[in-house]
Order: C-alpha cells, then sequence, then structure tokens
C-alpha cells in the first residue's frame, strides 16, 4: 500500500516511467545536430521515434492492462517484487525486437546501441527482481544519463546541460519513489549506479570494440 502519497511525487513517477525513457533519448539523438540528425530524413525520424513508442511503452503497456485484466498481476504500480517478473519478461521481448529491426534496418550504430543498452538493463532488472526489488525508475534514469554521457564524449557534441538535468531528475525521482513507499533509498542509488554502470560500459565496449 502506497503510504504519503503526494501529487508531486505520483505526477513525476508518470513522468519519467521507465517505459518512456527509450523514446525519449531516441528523440534526443535525433534532435541534436550530428551526422545522426543530418543523415536522417524527417519522415524517417518520425517512424524510429513512432517505433520505438510503440514497441517500449504501448506494446508492454497493453500486455501490462491485459495482465491486470487475467488478474496475473494485481495492478499496474507493481509495487511487489514478484509482480514485476512477468511484466519484466514482457519488456524484455519488445525491447529485443526493437533492436533486432533497428539492425534490419542499417540504422546510425549509436541508436541500435541505445536500444541494446536499454534491453540489457531490463534483463538485469529481471535477474536482480528475483532476489531483490531495485528500482527501475532509476535503473532507467541512470541508463539515460549513461547514454547522454557516452553521446556527448563519442559524437563530441556538448550535453552538459542535458547531463546535469538528468542527474537532478534522478534525485527529484528517487526522492518521489522513496517518498511513495515504493523503494528503499539503498534501492534508488542501486538502480542509478546499475543503469549508469551498464550504459557506459556497453557503449564504450562496443564502440572501442
Amino acid at each position: 500500500m502506497i503510504e504519503k502519497k503526494s501529487w508531486w511525487a505520483s505526477g513525476l513517477s508518470l513522468l519519467f516511467h521507465p517505459l518512456i525513457i527509450p523514446t525519449l533519448g531516441v528523440i534526443i539523438l535525433l534532435s541534436i545536430p550530428t551526422y545522426i540528425s543530418f543523415s536522417t530524413s524527417v519522415q524517417a525520424k518520425r517512424i524510429i521515434i513512432a517505433m520505438v513508442f510503440f514497441n517500449t511503452c504501448i506494446a508492454p503497456l497493453t500486455t501490462m492492462l491485459l495482465m491486470k485484466r487475467m488478474k496475473i498481476i494485481p495492478d499496474l504500480l507493481l509495487f511487489e517484487r514478484l509482480d514485476r517478473i512477468y511484466p519484466t519478461i514482457v519488456s524484455a521481448f519488445f525491447y529485443l525486437f526493437t533492436y533486432y529491426l533497428f539492425r534490419q534496418a542499417n540504422l546510425p550504430a549509436l541508436l541500435s546501441y541505445f536500444i541494446m543498452g536499454a534491453t540489457l538493463l531490463v534483463v538485469v532488472g529481471f535477474v536482480v527482481t528475483y532476489f531483490w526489488k531495485i528500482s527501475f525508475h532509476l535503473m532507467s534514469m541512470g541508463g539515460f544519463t549513461g547514454f547522454l554521457i557516452a553521446v556527448s564524449l563519442l559524437l563530441d557534441y556538448p550535453l552538459h546541460l542535458l547531463i546535469i538535468l538528468a542527474i537532478l531528475i534522478s534525485g527529484l525521482l528517487g526522492a518521489a519513489r522513496i517518498q511513495l513507499n515504493a523503494h528503499k533509498p539503498s534501492q534508488v542509488y542501486a538502480g542509478f549506479l546499475t543503469g549508469i554502470a551498464v550504459m557506459l560500459s556497453l557503449f564504450f565496449w562496443l564502440m572501442m570494440g
């Protein structure tokens, strides 16, 4: 049960839900003035963003609604650790499918790597959830922050303000999750650090390999 519920914590948790972060990352990568943006037509950008939004947000959310209707999960909040198992498996499938489509379409490597990183984080979250409740919200924000750092370094493009903003939002989001009694501080910190470490490690391993 949620205690000490407040409008700002619920609103922030919804605004920066893990299912929204992949779309946000792709929008940013296609918007900043680099070779990726210049080499991708406006129509292609719309298709890519729509594909990511459908596969990593709409499809998993729709499946979760069906799971709730079939009483596989009690609600969409998934506050209990074991309630997250099946939704995480479904999300991992859709994320992996998106990565497959990106690879088949020969899209710029950074786009594919970002989706690969998001998929890997879902898998890591799935494994950890069997033993411990980690914050998926902060894991996704950590991955997003790591993604921004990697893009800034690899493309030599200044994203300092976005990186600082992502860190500040992560701090507020962590406070929100604690405020809602969804997580303990250790679960919040572990989520953010796992996200940023996994995404940075993956990017530099793939790009430098």
